[in-house]
């Protein structure tokens, strides 16, 4: 086998480039699956700190973090 590729050099590199493409293929397709399975919340719930200064979340909030409270 050694001596096929003392003949074809270049061979060894086609195909270390061959591995490292499919592996990098198997690797995409196997995180969009996972993403596929697991899909993340389109919206924050309405009680979310991201959403502070939404829908009047943002006034109950003073009134929770005022002195004398």
């Amino acid at each position: 086998m050694s001596q096929f590729f003392e003949a074809h050099p270049m061979l060894l590199f086609a195909l270390e480039a061959g591995v490292a493409l499919f592996l990098l293929i198997f690797i995409v397709v196997w995180t969009m699956g996972t993403a596929k399975k697991n899909p993340r919340p389109t919206r924050a719930p309405d009680d979310h700190p991201s959403r502070a200064g939404q829908d009047g979340s943002a006034a109950r909030q003073d009134q929770d973090s005022a002195p004398g409270h």
